[in-house]
């Protein structure tokens, strides 16, 4: 899962370096206008800012914000415990109002909690067949044999299981690999794929549950279907 986060202030720089030891990947950028032409290409499964953001008003930026995402969970932090300034950002669309110092663990458990929600799961296991993938421990398994997953192809398969039986395209991937940082040459992907395939098959599991759509993209699915079909 990836965050994107306004690091203005001290309170929202502990967030995001608490979100990062949870095992989230955090996109930072510097104000209100970096936030939203970030918002506007970035692959971010939530948004995390301070009311009190420098260069704009906080209530304009989340109603933008919110404007251009509708479903996007939305986290705003705040140091004023002021009811009214909280209320009103909640009518505006945020999904949660952090008052006072931020506890970065408890954000991070609410985030994951809402992502896995948003893509139909309820509980912090998502579950694909025989797959089971804790996103708490950030690990995976095949009917209990884990997988032995470097950090980037954990993402790639919880990316994957998020969206179980629906195509994600490689440039969605690169997206929420890499995020605006420099990225290697695309076909790394396929290094990725392969290497996950590889433990799938060996815990047990049959590789073709995750499948390439020739030209599309890949999903992964409880059923495995024969390589380079399209839907």
């Amino acid at each position: 899962m990836r965050v994107l986060l306004a690091e203005t202030n001290w309170n929202a720089m502990t967030a995001g370096a608490g979100l990062s030891e949870a095992g989230l990947l955090v996109t930072r950028v510097n104000d209100g206008t970096e936030l939203l032409e970030f918002a506007k290409f970035g692959e971010q499964s939530a948004i995390v800012f301070d009311l009190d953001i420098p260069d704009m008003d906080g209530h304009k930026l989340l109603s933008d914000l919110r404007d251009r995402h509708p479903l996007m969970p939305i986290y705003v932090l705040s140091q004023n415990e002021d009811w009214a300034a909280r209320r009103k950002a909640y009518e505006l669309g945020a999904d949660v109002v952090m008052a006072g110092d931020v506890n970065p663990a408890y954000l991070a458990a609410q985030i994951k909690a809402a992502v896995r929600r948003a893509s139909g799961y309820a509980s912090a296991q998502l579950k694909v067949g025989p797959m089971v993938l804790d996103t708490v421990l950030n690990h995976a398994n095949i009917n209990g044999t884990a997988l032995h997953l470097t950090r980037k192809e954990y993402e790639i398969l919880e990316l994957l299981v998020l969206n179980r039986e629906r195509l994600v395209t490689r440039e969605a991937l690169m997206a929420h690999l890499y995020a605006w940082d420099d990225e290697p040459d695309a076909r790394i992907i396929n290094v990725y794929l392969s290497r996950i395939r590889q433990q799938i098959e060996a815990s047990g599991g049959d590789a073709n549950m995750l499948e390439t759509v020739w030209g599309l993209g890949y999903r992964i699915s409880a059923q495995a279907r024969p390589q380079g079909m399209a839907a």
